[in-house]
């Protein structure tokens, strides 16, 4: 199956007009170069707006992509609390945190979409995430990395963390004997780096030196150790801003986080097969209406 990445949308109409020309660029691209099903793995709000997931959704539907076969989606953490976008956010945005409800902007987030968690595997029928989905040869198991707001664990809105309970029904997942012949992908929005590699996910300088200290995954060692033992093959995510190939315990990791990100738009193609596993990516160069939000087109491609 041919999959395409695309990852850390961050949908503004105020700050990022631009953003979603690029994303109509980027699946357009993919479409034609063959794509069967595509993959968001968070992030698609810059600022938890309602408007933005609409616009989202509207996108994916011009498109004939709202459709459980052809499309999956996981939240990230400025789907549910937003981001700073103004010198004085930063300092108001934990403020902010407090007053966010988690489980109602987690089932706002998959109600936008619901159509694209339909023929999956859940918890419960009003619980989204973690999800299995089983499509031709490939098995995806969709999480949501998303920790709760903390003063002193999560202060700053950016810290994931995977629950006990949801790595044991993740582990219940994986071991299904029907499952045994397809290819593990794992959807989700955090990264698995070392310790000592730096991550940013915000164009506020300030913002970036105070996240690089808190984008964690809590617990990714339990988690690689899971993946691991129930061999999934490939585990796709965001959070950090950057297009990055990577292994860790001999998996195979995809970060596709800087698809909007400057002057260009990138996706990553991913063909898994039984045996083998290709990742390519795909830059567009577009012209100067684009990059100001207007309606432009892609000048050339570099791939």
């Amino acid at each position: 199956m041919r999959i395409a990445h695309l990852s850390d949308l961050h949908l503004c109409s105020n700050f990022k007009k631009s953003n979603i020309a690029k994303i109509k660029g980027l699946i357009e691209h993919a479409l034609e170069n063959g794509a069967q099903h595509f993959v968001f793995t968070g992030d698609i709000s810059d600022n938890a707006e309602e408007k933005e997931l609409i616009q989202f959704r509207d996108l994916l539907q011009s498109f004939s992509l709202l459709h459980s076969e052809k499309s999956s989606i996981v939240i990230g953490n400025h789907d549910i609390f937003g981001g700073p976008q103004t010198a004085q956010d930063v300092l108001n945005f934990p403020f902010k945190c407090l007053n966010v409800s988690y489980k109602e902007k987690v089932m706002r987030f998959a109600g936008h979409f619901h159509e694209l968690f339909e023929n999956t595997i859940r918890p419960h029928e009003e619980v989204f995430f973690p999800f299995i989905k089983e499509l031709k040869n490939i098995v995806l198991v969709g999480l949501n990395s998303i920790d709760e707001y903390s003063r002193f664990k999560n202060p700053f809105a950016s810290n994931g963390r995977i629950s006990k309970a949801n790595r044991n029904i993740i582990r219940s997942y994986l071991t299904r004997p029907k499952f045994n012949d397809k290819v593990k992908i794992v959807l989700i929005h955090h990264h698995f780096y070392q310790k000592s590699e730096i991550s940013t996910s915000s164009e506020n300088t300030l913002w970036n030196k105070i996240e690089s200290y808190t984008m964690k995954l809590r617990g990714k060692k339990k988690l690689l150790n899971l993946f691991s033992e129930n061999n999934v093959k490939l585990v796709l995510h965001g959070h950090s801003h950057e297009m990055r190939e990577y292994f860790r315990k001999k998996i195979r990791f995809v970060n596709a986080g800087a698809c909007t990100e400057e002057k260009q738009a990138s996706y990553f193609m991913i063909d898994a097969f039984p045996f083998d596993i290709s990742v390519n990516l795909h830059k567009l160069d577009l012209k100067e209406e684009v990059l100001v939000g207007n309606e432009g087109s892609i000048t050339s491609i570099a791939v």
